[in-house]
């Protein structure tokens, strides 16, 4: 299966999340970063030899590493549901020797575990410099990200996706268990976790999708630490920004 991304914009989502738009003398980690498509977007002013990615997706590693040989390309065979489901569990990060201004996540902890998320933050807030900044996407069920176009909340948006694709989904059952939850999984179109990750086994064969959601307000309880702003740029993410000491 290919994981060849196509999306472009996260140079500039991160660079109005972060209120810096020069980069051109900061370290960046992009973590899953794919192909690298950070660095086309038009308004990047990244560096290449100053750019870091690691993703689980050998292809994506390779593909990126013929477009940005400058870059710093390293494979991550840890498990995720979707994208690799064939990786090891809980592998701790390849070692980059290097500390970073910038680690970016865009769509990533909107995939994997809530345990894996909080694992991997602790990890790579382990990887910036003094003041350095760990900025990271997440998406609010509940929330309206484009009110003046689209009635429905950002998980209402997802459930009609998929219905499009599955008639069969009962999407309004799956909206109304969802109404109040925290935090829940959307596994395989209509497999609800509210609140819990004990997911029932699947065979990598049958392991399709796997959409987390959080509110704002469970993510702060989380990282109270934390700044988090609203989407930008047209996108449906949230961002949560941590600070190194």
């Amino acid at each position: 299966m290919t994981f060849i991304s196509q999306k472009t914009g996260q140079f500039t989502y991160f660079s109005l999340q972060l209120s810096q738009r020069d980069w051109s003398n900061k370290d960046v980690l992009d973590f899953g970063g794919n192909v690298g498509n950070i660095l086309r977007d038009p308004n990047s002013t990244i560096d290449e030899g100053r750019y870091w990615c690691v993703d689980v997706s050998n292809e994506a590693i390779n593909a990126g590493r013929a477009s940005y040989p400058n870059a710093h390309w390293h494979s991550y065979n840890r498990y995720c549901f979707f994208f690799n489901p064939t990786g090891i569990p809980h592998l701790k990060l390849p070692v980059l020797n290097q500390r970073f201004d910038y680690i970016v996540a865009y769509s990533v902890f909107t995939n994997c575990s809530h345990a894996d998320m909080i694992d991997l933050v602790a990890q790579l807030i382990g990887l910036l410099k003094p003041n350095g900044k760990l900025a990271f996407t997440f998406i609010d069920p509940h929330f309206h990200s484009w009110p003046e176009r689209y009635q429905g909340n950002n998980f209402d948006w997802r459930l009609e996706r998929i219905r499009s694709q599955n008639a069969q989904v009962d999407i309004h059952e799956l909206a109304k268990a969802a109404t109040i939850a925290k935090w829940f999984i959307l596994v395989n179109d209509d497999d609800l976790y509210i609140e819990n990750e004990h997911i029932k086994a699947y065979v990598p064969e049958q392991q399709k999708s796997h959409y987390v959601f959080y509110t704002v307000e469970y993510m702060r309880s989380l990282f109270p630490a934390a700044t988090i702003f609203s989407p930008v740029n047209d996108e449906m993410q949230h961002c949560c920004i941590l600070t190194a000491p």
